[in-house]
């Protein structure tokens, strides 16, 4: 490499590496040259956003059985998008998959350009690059964590594309980070490289325990050349959340449960279990919150099921779950904001890990 850029030379040692390392993906083409289904990578990137490999790879599968192409996902109705999501989190991607996929759909193909792409819901500059760098063949960067702890290690940047503009950089951190990108994607071998050094950030320039040793870069890293890996990229300061709450299990005497959709803290805009924050230990009777849902006169029995803990976002949560079993059947639903969901089917209603943890308390 010269000039702390990778030269042809630098970026031959990356190919020949992926061809003999990458991994066998159920989104991923035999032929590594070959273009790709642009609807297979967008689902397989957005699925990847905050998500481990190993995690993704069975979800995936699923999908694409269930909807093998962008115009049987735009036909799906969103409870069922939201069940085929459920686990993978960050819920609103599987809403903005939907409402791209309609939009998609409508206009018959992909768009081709990332002006067109990124004005989609949910599509932004990381997954229009992917689209079309891997399906298109153009010559357009990705810039995702993988690529970033590899850039900072390359080029011993000690800031990330979050930060704000320092006198350290003559350019905004993120355009730094931009600027390399670019520079790896300015080729017609764009859509190998791209996913070379996503494969290489996944699998050897990890962020902990990195081995350098088999890294196609390590001549070159200014970061192994200094004993400096695992100060590279700088830590990101994370500031955590806790929150206390409790979750109501409400049971109708034929065997109903309460569903809210909206005005919750989480899940604001899906059907979930009514929950409010609360102070630990405070589970002991009726929580004075729970009459917002059911009359004290209309209790049969309420019973402190066990607790469960859990993560969104920030948020680092514990939560006391309220089993309340009424003395009334489910009354017919006139209000789109509440729906009462049979017991035998809650599991599969509820589209989200938080109320699973607490239904498998019951």
């Amino acid at each position: 490499m010269t000039n702390q850029r990778m030269d042809k030379t630098s970026l031959k040692f990356l190919r020949d590496w992926f061809k003999k390392n990458a991994a066998e993906l159920p989104w991923r083409l035999a032929d590594l040259d070959a273009p790709r289904d642009p609807y297979a990578v967008w689902i397989s990137e957005t699925m990847l956003q905050q998500t481990q490999v190993s995690t993704v790879r069975e979800y995936f599968i699923r999908w694409m059985k269930r909807f093998p192409n962008v115009e049987a996902l735009a036909a799906a109705e969103e409870s069922e998008v939201l069940r085929y999501w459920q686990g993978l989190g960050y819920y609103s991607r599987a809403k903005n998959i939907l409402k791209t996929a309609r939009i998609v759909a409508e206009h018959k193909e992909f768009p081709f350009t990332r002006k067109e792409l990124e004005a989609l819901p949910g599509i932004g500059a990381y997954t229009a690059g992917a689209i079309l760098s891997l399906a298109y063949h153009q010559r357009e960067a990705i810039l995702d964590g993988n690529l970033v702890r590899i850039f900072s290690r390359l080029y011993a940047l000690n800031f990330l594309p979050t930060d704000k503009k320092s006198n350290s950089t003559a350019s905004a951190p993120v355009e730094v980070y931009w600027n390399y990108a670019r520079e790896v994607a300015d080729s017609p071998k764009a859509y190998m490289h791209n996913e070379a050094l996503m494969e290489l950030g996944r699998t050897v320039c990890k962020i902990k325990n990195p081995e350098c040793a088999n890294c196609p870069f390590h001549a070159d890293c200014k970061a192994f050349a200094e004993n400096r890996v695992s100060e590279f990229p700088p830590s990101k300061k994370h500031v955590q959340k806790d929150w206390h709450g409790t979750v109501l299990i409400i049971e109708s005497r034929d065997h109903k449960i309460l569903a809210i959709h909206g005005g919750q803290k989480f899940f604001k805009n899906q059907f979930t279990l009514p929950h409010f924050e609360s102070p630990r230990n405070a589970t002991a009777g009726i929580p004075a919150q729970a009459e917002t849902f059911v009359g004290p006169d209309q209790i049969e029995s309420v019973k402190v099921i066990g607790k469960f803990h859990h993560g969104i976002t920030v948020h680092k949560i514990e939560c006391d779950v309220l089993h309340i079993q009424t003395n009334l059947k489910a009354p017919a639903s006139r209000n789109a904001e509440i729906q009462w969901v049979d017991i035998k089917h809650a599991q599969d209603f509820f589209a989200n890990s938080f109320c699973l943890k607490a239904l498998a308390l019951l």
